[in-house]
């Protein structure tokens, strides 16, 4: 087998236990995540699942940077969109939330298991690299905002870092209620990041 062939293929490999991970997860919770249970709805035997990852923890550790892989492609397909400011904010949480609730069981294991409290989610937030990325691309979509005269003048790097954590912690939430409406929090979000929390004045 040739070496592009086999990386291909230890790709797939890679790729299929981690979606399987996702869903033994998302159906039975950490407690009932085996690696056994993986392996099986991996369809591979369960010495399989040591070839590639150190153990359980390192596989959902794996899982879960696939799925915040996906956002970030997401995001910046929104940003590179050429949306007005206030359309491309509006996509930018709707996609967030949309994404989040897609996969809301196995990230509330992740988030519970990985982040615990509020200030150790925006502690490891702010070092990881997909996160960085992700404030760069959104300082930069600012930054041309600015240009294009669509906002008001502001650090675009503060400006970015502001609607980056209070998603966050958004989402965070989310993860622990539920029946509370999507759009509701879109609109939440982009009316108080534009037009801030006091009512106009009237001239």
């Amino acid at each position: 087998m040739s070496e592009t062939k086999q990386t291909l293929v230890e790709q797939y490999r890679r790729d299929t236990i981690e979606g399987a991970a996702q869903r033994v997860i998302a159906r039975r919770g950490l407690a009932g995540a085996s690696m056994a249970a993986i392996a099986e709805e991996a369809g591979v035997a369960k010495g399989t699942l040591y070839l590639y990852f150190k153990d359980r923890d390192d596989l959902l550790d794996q899982a879960a940077g696939r799925i915040f892989d996906e956002l970030l492609e997401r995001l910046k397909g929104v940003l590179a969109g050429g949306r007005p400011l206030r359309e491309s904010l509006r996509e930018l949480v709707r996609t967030k939330l949309a994404f989040f609730d897609e996969n809301q069981e196995f990230l509330r294991v992740y988030v519970a298991l990985r982040l615990g409290g509020a200030e150790e989610a925006r502690h490891h937030r702010r070092h990881r690299p997909r996160y960085a990325r992700y404030v760069e691309m959104l300082t930069a979509y600012l930054a041309a905002a600015a240009a294009r005269g669509e906002r008001k003048a502001f650090d675009p790097a503060r400006g970015a870092l502001f609607f980056a954590e209070g998603t966050s912690a958004i989402l965070q939430r989310r993860l622990e209620e539920t029946g509370r409406p999507p759009e509701v929090d879109v609109e939440w979000i982009v009316d108080l990041l534009l037009n801030g929390l006091c009512p106009r004045r009237r001239s």
